[in-house]
């Protein structure tokens, strides 16, 4: 059997604040996938040279070089690739699409809305702890393992709404003088209860965040406590206040206040654990259910003057006042969840 031809390419990691610039192929085999931009290093030509070279030819603009964040070896088909990764900032202009279909500036939250080549997304979890400022190690645990749990659960608690919880708690972080590595661990693990069922399950994910070892390799037991109590004290029917700081950040960036959003997840709940029930019924529900927790005098209450919620749940309560708006909402989510 002969071997395995092994093919070297670099890419850039191209990072610009908070966000890290990815491309849609074009053509081939791969057409319509992502991923970094870059390509073959010639024979006699240096990785960084491969890649200024590259980006170059690609995007039309120049790059500073940093430090390199892996080298990913894949096995696809037709050969093995071993791609160097760099991370890297532009150095001179705006990309342009000079060979491929698309590009975007992805965001933590937004790293997964796209089908990545299968050895970019390999680079996922790390590309995460950069942009997160939190340990390489805990980020490959928490992308890796935590995460997919949420898999399980329903609709308005899959993996996105996890990924949003932690962007969102990440940037409130930044008003407090709290661990960054904390806030990242709590938020990862708010929901992990769900397991258990809904009515308990932010102390059951209290109790699942204590009693993972794991964690207390980059934690010690009182920041683990911290942790567990934050995700206690996330759920937005709880009668007191959260006890700490780190508990008010993540149940504030739980509150992901979207109005239309948050009137499909209440849909999708109806639909979910009471099927029997007809239309007039969910809508029944639906209407209780947004005056009970999110009208004023309603049980959701907002922790961090910081957050952006403020302002949307103003609009919300603007929808709930105006019932027939709110129906027409209503009757279109219905359908498209039943379709």
């Amino acid at each position: 059997m002969e071997p395995r031809k092994q093919i070297e390419v670099v890419a850039a990691i191209i990072r610009r604040e908070d966000r890290i610039f990815a491309t849609q192929r074009g053509y081939g085999p791969w057409k319509d996938w992502w991923e970094f931009p870059g390509g073959k290093i010639e024979p006699g030509e240096s990785a960084e040279a491969a890649l200024l070279r590259e980006i170059r030819e690609e995007l039309g603009v120049g790059i500073a070089i940093g430090e390199k964040l892996s080298t990913v070896e894949w096995d696809y088909p037709e050969f093995r690739l071993r791609m160097q990764c760099f991370l890297s900032a532009l150095q001179d202009g705006e990309p342009l699409l000079m060979e491929h279909e698309s590009a975007r500036w992805l965001s933590y939250k937004e790293l997964h809305d796209v089908k990545w080549l299968p050895a970019d997304d390999g680079l996922l979890p790390l590309i995460a702890s950069r942009l997160l400022d939190i340990p390489q190690s805990l980020a490959l645990y928490i992308e890796e393992e935590v995460i997919p749990k949420y898999a399980a659960f329903d609709k308005a608690h899959r993996e996105d709404h996890a990924r949003e919880v932690i962007s969102r708690a990440m940037l409130l972080a930044a008003h407090y003088p709290v661990e960054r590595s904390v806030i990242y661990a709590a938020a990862a693990c708010h929901d992990l209860g769900l397991v258990e069922g809904r009515e308990t399950h932010h102390l059951a994910s209290g109790a699942i965040i204590r009693s993972d070892t794991r964690l207390r390799e980059w934690f010690s037991p009182a920041q683990i406590e911290t942790i567990a109590a934050a995700a206690e004290d996330h759920r937005a029917s709880a009668k007191g206040a959260p006890r700490t700081v780190e508990g008010r950040i993540i149940a504030e960036a739980d509150r992901l206040i979207v109005p239309e959003q948050i009137i499909r997840r209440a849909i999708q709940y109806g639909l979910a654990h009471y099927p029997e029930v007809a239309r007039e019924g969910q809508w029944a529900r639906t209407l209780e259910h947004m005056h009970e927790k999110y009208a004023e005098g309603g049980y959701l209450h907002l922790w961090i003057p910081e957050s952006p919620n403020a302002a949307a749940l103003a609009r919300l309560r603007e929808i709930i006042h105006d019932e027939a708006r709110l129906r027409e909402i209503f009757e279109r989510m219905y359908a498209e969840e039943l379709a």
